[in-house]
């Protein structure tokens, strides 16, 4: 029982400490998207690796076979498990087919074009956490100059209308109640246009 127990824990070790498998991929021609481990990759999606590549097996470095997807315009797409050398490094290269069917084309045109409008939202939506940032600063600033200008109201109050005090803390009074309008509105402009941005990138990257 310890003999097994020794050998499963050695094994244990040699597996988490083993260098892993790489593949390197080459295409004919080179640019093609590479999908890893996906029968049916979405080809609207930003591919794992760009050809020429590097695939690293780093989830289990004992793996004998992985699977790459390749999507290259105008050129067949091509899905094939390749196995893996025993050795850490594996090699292949792949020779695309072109194509000259009009609906494959246009199909792959289309995927395309569903990838840019998706990289375009998430970019608005990356985009949108800059004024959506803006607002909150101007909520913060808003709250800030209405709390001293509450403060300020208090003081009026208690003052004597003749005093040079009064007056500074009327002149006080004004200028924190224009600043906190001017940072609402800020604010407003701010989340408002954040939000719409998010929204409009949202419903394009989905």
């Amino acid at each position: 029982m310890l003999r097994l127990v020794t050998i499963f824990l050695l094994c244990a070790v040699v597996y988490t400490f083993a260098d892993p498998k790489v593949l390197h991929v080459s295409t004919i021609p080179s640019n093609a998207d590479i999908y890893v481990d996906e029968i049916r990759p979405n080809h609207a999606k930003a591919p794992a690796y760009i050809s020429p590549a590097v695939i690293e097996i780093a989830d289990d470095s004992l793996a004998s076979e992985v699977l790459i997807s390749l999507f290259n315009p105008g050129f067949m797409d091509t899905t094939l498990r390749v196995r893996l050398s025993p050795k850490d490094t594996s090699y292949i290269i792949i020779s695309q087919n072109p194509i000259s069917d009009e609906d494959l084309l246009d199909k792959q045109q289309s995927e395309l074009s569903k990838r840019k409008r998706a990289n375009f939202g998430k970019g608005l939506m990356k985009f949108s956490l800059i004024p959506l940032a803006l607002g909150l600063a101007s909520g913060a600033i808003a709250y800030y100059e209405i709390e001293k200008a509450k403060d300020s109201k208090k003081t009026l109050k208690n003052s004597s209308i003749a005093t040079d005090r009064y007056q500074q803390e009327l002149e006080d009074f004004t200028d924190y109640r224009d600043k906190a309008k001017v940072a609402k509105g800020f604010s407003y402009a701010g989340i408002i246009s954040g939000a719409a941005l998010f929204s409009i990138g949202f419903i394009l990257y989905f």
